[in-house]
């Protein structure tokens, strides 16, 4: 069963060999039907994979053995706690680079299959050979079907796909409604406003001058703003930094001079600990003067920076905040939040949403509202209240006829029409003429962008894309 791909290969990165990077390549090679749906000859389907019967998932003799199962009815539960859903959403991705092959699994979540013919020290080297043969198999199968409907097919993906593993937006003010616990509670909520909005630009005078002593001082503000405890002990400020930065500072390097902390002042330096926020020291606003530069990179973190901000500002630091307006517009109430599976290391500039949120599937929600939990009425009131991303829509690939602009720089040289990659990579090989596109999932902007180009239209699909991409490109004067 297509199932066990779940059972075993969770997070595993496996290396094509022999009979296993035969049966990728075939894979790749049965998805080059369809539009390529990015650069490197990137191929994906959506594939909903049924659960199986229980003997699929293991055997009593080995539940009995490796889960805490003593009789039948254990062993059922058992099997239903490990694979809860009937059915599954499998995608498959292929793609290739200078001549190497990568095949990738995802469950909307994550990536939990990897499999590449370029060994990167880390691969298994188990063969997954008959693993992937029953994806080829599979793939086959829907192939056919989708060829001669590939409307049903997207619509059925459109309809059927689960939420849990797509991306939508609702406005926070309607998810604080329907999920209380999830608005945060800000104490003394207009003071907070207040020095977020003194913040857009900067607060306070800069400072005339700025050393290693001084930006040590202001980092330990911050850093103590946030850290509910320390398990260390630190004589000065310096000592402080070292330890919290997992830094050291150069022997070398006098503490008080300018031009030395502009020395000291590169790689990371600046960021609290493992939290991906920055506290930075600049003098690029002001010349001749120095502001502090506050940065959240993670969106986890939005509301912890809030107490390093307080602290910055009520010690009189001059300070700009980056994330100030978008901070401001989630205590207001203002944005929106995203429902997306990917809220793991979620940077706070890559999307317009403030905030990322994961849905809970129905077999994982309570009976009764409680913190961190979905009810069933809960999710669907979210669900009904979203906007959602279309999912990208498979299309069987064509050649493009021979009188296409596509075509102008090369005319003399094809004498048959060619599939679009092939185009691009014939361009980009032959004439040194390199392409590419930019996935863009974004709510009023969704689709392709033309990559190292003016234009800025949002296209449909790779293929729309790529062809503008071509021809803005061809018809550059050299």
């Amino acid at each position: 069963m297509l199932a066990e791909l779940y059972a075993d290969h969770w997070l595993d990165e496996f290396l094509l060999e022999g009979v296993s990077l035969d049966i990728a390549w075939q894979i790749h090679k049965e998805l080059q039907v369809f539009e390529p749906s990015g650069d490197d000859d990137n191929r994906t389907i959506w594939l909903e994979v049924p659960r199986g019967g229980i003997s699929d998932w293991m055997s009593y003799e080995e539940a009995v053995c490796y889960e805490d199962v003593n009789d039948e009815e254990d062993y059922v539960e058992a099997w239903k706690v490990s694979h809860p859903r009937e059915t599954e959403w499998l995608k498959v991705m292929t793609s290739v680079y200078d001549g190497n092959i990568f095949l990738r699994l995802f469950d909307g979540e994550s990536c939990f299959g990897s499999y590449r013919s370029k060994d990167v020290g880390s691969c298994s080297k188990e063969k997954p050979s008959e693993y992937l043969a029953l994806l080829l198999n599979e793939i086959r199968l829907l192939k056919e079907r989708i060829i001669s409907d590939p409307e049903s097919y997207n619509e059925y993906v459109e309809k059927n796909l689960p939420k849990q593993k797509r991306t939508g937006r609702i406005s926070r003010k309607e998810l604080n409604r329907i999920l209380p616990w999830y608005k945060e509670e800000i104490e003394n909520q207009e003071e907070v406003e207040k020095i977020l909005q003194d913040c857009i630009e900067c607060s306070g005078e800069p400072l005339e001058r700025m050393t290693i002593r001084i930006y040590c001082k202001y980092y330990r503000i911050a850093y103590e703003a946030y850290a509910e405890r320390l398990d260390f002990e630190a004589k000065d400020d310096i000592e402080f930094y070292t330890k919290c930065a997992h830094k050291s500072i150069d022997d070398k390097l006098s503490l008080d001079s300018e031009k030395d902390f502009k020395k000291f002042a590169y790689d990371h330096y600046g960021e609290l600990g493992l939290t991906r926020m920055n506290l930075y020291a600049c003098d690029c606003d002001v010349p001749g003067k120095w502001v502090f530069h506050f940065a959240v990179s993670y969106s986890a973190w939005l509301w912890d920076a809030l107490k390093i901000a307080k602290a910055l500002y009520e010690s009189g630091a001059p300070l700009q905040i980056s994330s100030a307006e978008r901070t401001l517009a989630a205590l207001q109430e203002r944005d929106y939040v995203r429902l997306t599976p990917h809220t793991f290391h979620n940077y706070l500039n890559h999307h317009e949403e403030t905030s990322v949120l994961s849905l809970h599937y129905e077999c994982e929600c309570v009976d009764k509202a409680e913190p961190e939990c979905f009810t069933r009425e809960q999710l669907q009131e979210i669900i009904d209240h979203s906007e959602w991303l279309p999912e990208d829509k498979l299309k069987v690939q064509h050649k493009i006829p021979l009188d296409s602009p596509v075509y102008d720089l090369i005319r003399d040289e094809v004498k048959e029409p060619m599939f679009l990659y092939d185009i691009k990579m014939y361009l980009w090989e032959k004439h040194d003429k390199y392409v590419s596109t930019w996935y863009c999932a974004e709510f009023g902007g969704n689709g392709y962008t033309c990559g190292h180009s003016d234009d800025e239209k949002v296209y449909d699909s790779w293929s729309e894309a790529i062809q503008a991409a071509i021809v803005e490109c061809i018809q550059k004067k050299e």
